[in-house]
C-alpha cells in the first residue's frame, strides 16, 4: 500500500480514570490497523475510556453478560462495503475500554498493564473491521493479525517485536 489512511481518534476519557497509551500511540495503533487491511481512506473512530460500572451496564445491555469486560466495539461504517461517499470520512465506530478490568488480567496472560491495554485496544478496532472470534478459526484469524499489528507498533517505538506477546484471543469464545 502506498499511502498511510488519514485517521481521526477521538478520545474520551472517563473523570478520574486515565490510559496508559497516548492518543498519539492509539492514532498510529488505527493506522497500522488500517494499513494491513489496505484501507486507504479517511477513517475516524471513537474510543471511550471508561470504569467498570458503565462497562458493566454496557455488557448487560448489549451482550446480555452482566459483569464488565475489558473491551467492547460498536460498529458504525464499513470501509469495504461502499456505505460512505469516498470523499468522506468513515464512522468506524466506538471502541469502550475499561483499564480497571484490564489491569486485573493482564498478569493472567502474561502481560504488563500496558501490553494488555495495547492489546485490547488493537482487538477492540479489528472487531471494528469485522474481525471476531466466534470460532476457532477466526479467532486464529484475529489473532494472527493483532501480533503482525502488536509487532509494527513495537517496532516503531524501538521496541522489540519479538517479545510481543498476545496471549490467546480465545478465551472470549465461551463469552
Amino acid at each position: 500500500m502506498s499511502d498511510t489512511p488519514q485517521v481521526t481518534v477521538l478520545l474520551s476519557v472517563d473523570d478520574g480514570l486515565g490510559s496508559p497509551v497516548s492518543h498519539d500511540e492509539m492514532t498510529l495503533a488505527l493506522q497500522t490497523v488500517l494499513t494491513a487491511e489496505g484501507v486507504e481512506r479517511p477513517c475516524a473512530v471513537s474510543v471511550s475510556i471508561i470504569g467498570p460500572d458503565e462497562m458493566q451496564g454496557l455488557n448487560a445491555a448489549w451482550r446480555g453478560i452482566d459483569v464488565p469486560t475489558d473491551v467492547l466495539s460498536f460498529e458504525c461504517d464499513s470501509p469495504f462495503e461502499g456505505e460512505v461517499p469516498a470523499d468522506e470520512t468513515v464512522e468506524l465506530g466506538d471502541v469502550m475500554l475499561c483499564p480497571e478490568v484490564i489491569e486485573a488480567q493482564a498478569p493472567t496472560f502474561g502481560n504488563t498493564f500496558v501490553e494488555e491495554f495495547r492489546l485490547m485496544l488493537v482487538h477492540g478496532l479489528l472487531h471494528l473491521l469485522g474481525y471476531d472470534h466466534v470460532d476457532e478459526e477466526s479467532a486464529l484469524a484475529m489473532e494472527a493479525r493483532e501480533l503482525e499489528v502488536l509487532r509494527a507498533l513495537a517496532e516503531s517505538r524501538g521496541d522489540d517485536p519479538d517479545a510481543v506477546r498476545i496471549g490467546p484471543t480465545t478465551r472470549h469464545l465461551d463469552d
